[in-house]
């Protein structure tokens, strides 16, 4: 993409109406959807962060009963996260193609209904099942009775956790980041704020130890819930009609196609983590303490990449579906662009703050030594990591969702995983963080190299470009 290319994408050529990313700038279109979402962002995050905060001063059961439930609520999160981005997809391409409005409310009623569905059930199973998933997992005593009593609050309230999440994607398929990052912050400010109240007993609230967060969580989830549905009726999207709900059982099947490679992907990244943390065990206690620490660092200095992937689905999907595929790669560069700047001002800032950082969050002078040492490795290949993610986010929005697991799920389990023991192996702790590094610098190449490459249309359509997308 030559710089004239990327500024003739950038004239508006035709009125861009509220919330259309087919015509005006591609960087404006991208800014502002990107921007509102970093903050939804980082407001989920410190709900985790939160919970752990309170559940901790209860003491190292609890908190050892908590983290027993961590891979189980990602794999609900990964589960709902899977058909918000169906959902998106599904959505966008048709709002890209000038769908009419009976065509956009059913396939949001039945959206709804695919996921208020598939939330009941989950919830009636996992419920019956999560003790002896628990007892597998090795929690025995009072920790697998605490462990499973708060799992089972969640999946009573399955469908407040996953429906408000795929309201949102379905609210960024229309082009508006401002309501998604609206509903994410709320969410937040609400379950931060009773958390406290439940877990601690204050006032008139009841003391319900650990399993007050679990309450906390979908109380403000089922608020949020009711908060999603007014956005939607709002916008105009959502109307109850029997016929409409007949008529969207269609687009189940193509929902249900790209939420279950997304749901996959979703979830690889933090096994890779995981196999990653199990390289680093090999050398000791301090090399963990550090890398945990780091982990937790890295969560939230990649917040800005995350919100840039959850842009990057619905502008994809809206482009595919008007056959606009140049403003789509135009997109993508622009990602790259923010990437590398963001990942280098990162990497400027942890060179610096590193020793400060280590200050503060590791007791041992071992770990103080190992996580400065990090932190000023892995940062700038983060420009590699946003590459992917918004290239994977992208694809998912053109329907190409097992092609988009090739990118995130290869970079996790065939890069990432592997880079991580070499590294051990090789050169212990420096040897992890320059394999991180690697595997990060080469997965952005190969993304890279594919957003030039690829035929970035709807899967099953071929590319096309037009005086639309190049500016005239």
């Amino acid at each position: 993409m030559t710089a004239a290319a990327l500024d003739s994408s950038d004239d508006d050529t035709k009125p861009k109406s509220r919330d259309d990313l087919t015509s005006g700038s591609v960087f404006s279109g991208l800014r502002d959807l990107w921007l509102p979402m970093i903050g939804g962002v980082l407001a989920v995050k410190a709900i985790g962060l939160s919970d752990a905060y309170f559940i901790g001063q209860l003491g190292e059961e609890p908190l050892a009963a908590v983290s027993y439930t961590f891979p189980i609520t990602m794999l609900l999160i990964s589960l709902a996260i899977g058909l918000s981005s169906g959902a998106s997809s599904v959505l966008s391409r048709r709002i890209g193609a000038s769908a009419n409005e009976d065509d956009k409310k059913a396939i949001v009623l039945g959206t709804m209904a695919l996921s208020l569905g598939l939330a009941i059930i989950m919830g009636v199973i996992g419920a019956l099942v999560i003790g002896s998933v628990f007892s597998l997992m090795g929690a025995s005593g009072d920790i697998l009775a605490d462990a499973t009593s708060y799992m089972q609050i969640w999946f009573a309230g399955a469908l407040f956790l996953i429906l408000p999440i795929v309201a949102n994607g379905l609210l960024r398929a229309t082009g508006d980041g401002i309501s998604p990052a609206v509903l994410m912050s709320g969410i937040a400010v609400l379950n931060i704020a009773i958390n406290p109240l439940l877990i601690f007993g204050v006032g008139i609230f009841p003391d319900l130890g650990m399993h007050g967060a679990a309450v906390a969580t979908v109380f403000a989830r089922a608020v949020a819930t009711l908060g999603a549905i007014a956005l939607l009726m709002h916008k105009d999207l959502l109307s109850v009609s029997l016929q409409r709900l007949k008529d969207s059982v269609r687009d189940w099947s193509e929902i249900v196609r790209i939420a279950a490679p997304a749901s996959l992907s979703t979830s690889l990244n933090p096994f890779a983590l995981s196999l990653a943390t199990a390289a680093v065990a090999t050398l000791g206690q301090a090399d963990v303490a550090a890398f945990g620490v780091a982990t937790k660092v890295q969560s939230i200095a990649i917040v800005p990449l995350l919100a840039l992937s959850s842009a990057s689905a619905p502008f994809a999907g809206q482009n595919s579906g008007a056959g606009y595929t140049d403003r789509t790669r135009t997109m993508l560069f622009w990602c790259a662009g923010i990437a590398a700047a963001w990942a280098a001002l990162t990497a400027l800032a942890f060179w610096f703050a590193g020793d400060l950082i280590a200050s503060q969050f590791v007791s041992s002078e071992a770990s103080a030594d190992r996580l400065p040492l990090y932190l000023s490795i892995v940062p700038l290949s983060w420009v590699g990591y946003g590459i992917v993610i918004s290239l994977s986010s992208a694809l998912n929005g053109l329907g190409r969702s097992l092609m988009a697991l090739g990118f995130s799920g290869g970079r996790a389990m065939l890069l990432l995983a592997p880079a991580a023991w070499i590294g051990v192996t090789i050169g212990d702790f420096a040897g992890l963080a320059w394999g991180f590094l690697a595997a990060n610098a080469l997965s952005g190449a190969i993304a890279l190299f594919a957003v030039w490459r690829l035929p970035l249309s709807e899967a099953g359509e071929p590319s096309s470009c037009d005086d639309s997308e190049t500016g005239g």
